[in-house]
């Protein structure tokens, strides 16, 4: 997969960036049509969109350069290159809702308004970026030859236990010696990790190997060994997540009360929370995942958001 569309001289259309307007333009079409029927100016939302969307992009990268110090105290000037990637979502959704609540605060609306509306393309639109990230090669999973039992643990051991596959087959890091793994998974191998056996093998059948035409992130990371395509799995998630939402979002007297912008929330919290079991390349908080700690916050935020929806709604039938 090509991370661009077409390229002309030094200009790309890159697959990302097209993934991006695409979903902003779905979401100022029907969020503005919504507003419209409901009599405000589309105006508004429109202005909304480009305030929010500043905000989160400088949100995001704050949030991963906050969690990658180490790193960048010593490279200041890298805080700036975003084009080198660092971008996270979860401080993208927390600065675009600050920046929501006090663009609304200044329309004299309220931003629960502007959350249930655009929630349902919201989800959507980050559905179509992981398309973006499988075009870019990013935002990938683990290889698919390593064991549930150490995918699945809330305190991360991967980069222990890869260290020790390695190790045990005297490979160093890069692309060209990891890919070797693939015909040593094939004849049968076993590594001992904490004291236990571990067997590697292809474990599921849909991994994505990436090569190194255009050097993406996952080839860097794992030669051309299969990998899990999280970003497949958050897309088809994300996009069950906008269904639902929609269904909800359908019936006007549910926008403004917080319900589905509660239902994002958790959606998102929960989709992210699993997603990250397979990722290798997270932010850390301590001996936890950033975005475990994040989607655990926002799924209790939900949860507030959803009940006092629902008493809202109980108010307005009586």
């Amino acid at each position: 997969m090509m991370p661009y569309l077409f390229k002309i001289g030094n200009f790309e259309l890159r697959i990302y960036s097209l993934m991006i307007i695409t979903g902003l333009l779905i979401c100022i079409f029907m969020a503005g049509r919504k507003m419209v029927k409901m009599g405000y100016k589309k105006e508004y939302l429109e202005n909304m969109i480009i305030v929010v969307f500043i905000a989160a992009l400088i949100g995001a990268r704050i949030y991963y350069v906050i969690f990658q110090w180490e790193f960048y105290k010593d490279t200041p000037l890298e805080i700036f290159a975003v084009w080198h990637g660092g971008l996270a979502i979860h401080g993208g959704i927390i600065m675009g809702f600050i920046a929501a609540l006090i663009y609304s605060h200044y329309l004299k609306i309220k931003v629960m308004f502007f959350g249930d509306l655009i929630a349902p393309w919201l989800i959507l639109g980050q559905g179509l970026g992981r398309l973006g990230n499988f075009a870019n090669g990013e935002a990938h999973g683990v290889p698919v030859i390593t064991p549930p039992e150490i995918i699945f643990r809330l305190k991360p051991v991967f980069t222990d236990f890869w260290t020790s596959v390695l190790y045990t087959f005297n490979l160093n890091s890069m692309p060209e010696n990891v890919s070797k793994l693939n015909e040593i998974a094939k004849n049968g191998a076993e590594v001992t990790f904490q004291g236990k056996v571990y067997e590697l093998k292809e474990y599921v059948p849909w991994g994505i190997s990436f090569t190194d035409k255009y050097m993406p992130a996952a080839y860097r990371d794992f030669g051309t060994l299969a990998v899990h395509p999280t970003f497949f799995y958050e897309m088809i998630l994300n996009f069950t997540a906008a269904a639902i939402m929609y269904y909800f979002w359908r019936n006007s007297k549910n926008i403004s009360t917080g319900l589905i912008f509660g239902i994002y929330l958790i959606s998102y919290g929960l989709i992210r929370g699993f997603v990250t079991m397979f990722r290798a390349d997270d932010l850390m908080l301590g001996f936890i995942r950033a975005p475990h700690a994040a989607s655990l916050a926002f799924i209790c935020i939900g949860i507030f958001l959803v009940v006092r929806a629902k008493k809202i709604l109980k108010e307005d039938i009586k």
